[in-house]
């Protein structure tokens, strides 16, 4: 074997056996790894005005006391889901300060900018619990058969910036924790299915008006639902904690833990169906109906691998 080549083998062998931390400087590294989500508390509203005052199914809702009120208090709901898992992966810029500050602490920190991509599934369905609205006595008295709403995914692109400690070590194996501030760019499978009874003898609404027969015809079997991709912008934070073992001078692998936490997820829009028909209470679609929902405890705990190459 060449002089040169058996050089290199022996250095390299012995950079194996003695301790030390891979080197200051810039940094790439990529994560890759698994989320446990939270289950989320989900709040909705809408600005219906329930069925003796939609004229697809009341043709005489002008008569009805309340049915033309400037303000439409509409129906709220809410509903608790389960925690998920899901796949996280990420990529991050980062520089350590040691090379500034080699003999100083301010030498064990580290800055990064970080993109982190999580999905986790859900794919779960949750009963609805009325606060308000007409929806409330329809689903007391056996007329809404049906009330789930449905969360299928809650998936985001994360952008962060971070700041770490590297603790103190005299071997390749080096602990640290960090802090870090961002946006989640989120999306949610979000959809939700009600269905009113069959029998229109089972239906109770507008049963003291003069054409109450014809409105329970109309309403018997109808159904308000929805499937749909909501998207908000979410403020987060996250706490970060791990350890790195540098294989070489210029790369390292770890094991890294985070917490993340964001702000309340909101978004909405118009019903697929609503009572089997457009989303809007009139014929002429004059008064279209919307819907708001917000969730809250949009938390995640992730578990990935991390490989860094410094330069």
């Amino acid at each position: 074997m060449p002089i040169r080549r058996t050089f290199l083998a022996v250095a390299a062998a012995i950079g194996l056996l003695v301790p030390g931390s891979a080197r200051a400087g810039f940094y790439l590294s990529g994560d890759i790894g698994a989320n446990f989500a939270s289950g989320p508390d989900l709040e909705g509203r809408d600005n219906d005005r329930g069925g003796v005052c939609d004229e697809f199914i009341n043709p005489l809702f002008a008569d009805v006391p309340g049915c033309t009120d400037p303000i439409r208090r509409g129906d709220s709901w809410m509903s608790k889901f389960d925690g998920a898992v899901g796949i996280l992966a990420g990529t991050a810029a980062g520089y350590s300060l040691q090379d500034r500050f080699p003999d100083h602490l301010l030498g064990r920190f580290r800055l990064e900018m970080e993109y982190f991509y999580r999905n986790s599934e859900y794919d779960r369905d949750a009963d609805i619990r009325f606060g308000s609205g007409a929806s409330v006595a329809a689903h007391q008295n056996g007329e809404l058969v049906l009330a789930e709403d449905r969360l299928g995914s809650i998936a985001g692109h994360n952008l962060f910036g971070n700041l770490y400690f590297d603790f103190f070590n005299t071997s390749r194996l080096t602990p640290y924790v960090g802090f870090g501030v961002g946006l989640g760019f989120t999306n949610v499978d979000y959809g939700t299915l009600g269905a009113l009874n069959t029998d229109p003898a089972r239906i109770t609404s507008g049963a003291d008006l003069s054409n109450a027969d014809q409105i329970r015809r109309n309403l018997a079997g109808t159904v308000v639902s929805e499937q749909t991709n909501l998207d908000d912008t979410l403020f987060g934070y996250q706490v970060l904690f791990g350890a790195d073992y540098a294989i070489t001078e210029a790369l390292s692998l770890g094991v890294k833990g985070r917490w993340v936490a964001f702000d309340t997820f909101r978004d909405g829009g118009g019903w697929d169906r609503l009572r089997s028909h457009e989303s809007q209470l009139r014929l002429d679609g004059s008064e279209p109906v919307a819907y708001k929902i917000k969730l809250d405890d949009i938390e995640l705990f992730g578990v990935s691998l991390n490989l860094k190459y410094h330069f």
